[in-house]
């Protein structure tokens, strides 16, 4: 059985594309996570990595155990689930064994890079999906919904707190 397609609003994809390019113009990788209500197939709330155990390089980026322990802790406060991560790449859009490895690797769980981190698409179709099932199988983008609204939240080791 497939999953239902994860449906993005506008508001979300302008968010990680905003902090993508500001850390992309810097020469290095970001990130952030996408969260639903429980068996809800639509984001209501962006994510995006804060400071405090996040690590950025060029070629690397990377959420420590204190900053995914912080966001799930909320999610599950806050009747949430963290549905997908998406983090860009300097160049392409690819999973690098790192990406591979290194992943939330949980069945169902979406990841997502986009490219041209100093110059990110906002249209989700140029950003390339998977889906972990027993690896990562190459998934179909996400809808956009122009008019949902969402709320933003910086997480990192410290906690989780309004954007």
């Amino acid at each position: 059985m497939s999953q239902p397609i994860l449906i993005v609003p506008t508001p979300a994809v302008t968010r990680l594309c905003a902090d993508i390019r500001r850390f992309g113009r810097g020469g290095v990788e970001t990130g952030g996570l996408l969260l639903t209500k429980p068996g809800d197939s639509t984001v209501s709330v962006v994510a995006v990595a804060g400071t405090t155990g996040i690590v950025r390089m060029h070629g690397l980026f990377c959420i420590t155990r204190p900053a995914f322990d912080a966001i799930f802790t909320w999610a599950e406060d806050n009747e949430l689930q963290v549905r997908a991560m998406v983090h860009s790449h300097a160049k392409e859009a690819f999973l690098s064994r790192t990406d591979r490895d290194g992943g939330l690797r949980v069945k169902g769980f979406r990841s997502a890079v986009v490219p041209t981190f100093d110059n990110p698409p906002e249209d989700l179709a140029r950003w390339r999906w998977w889906t972990f099932t027993s690896d990562w199988t190459p998934a179909e983008a996400p809808r956009c919904d122009p008019v949902a609204c969402i709320d933003s939240v910086v997480f990192d080791g410290d906690g989780v707190r309004a954007d």
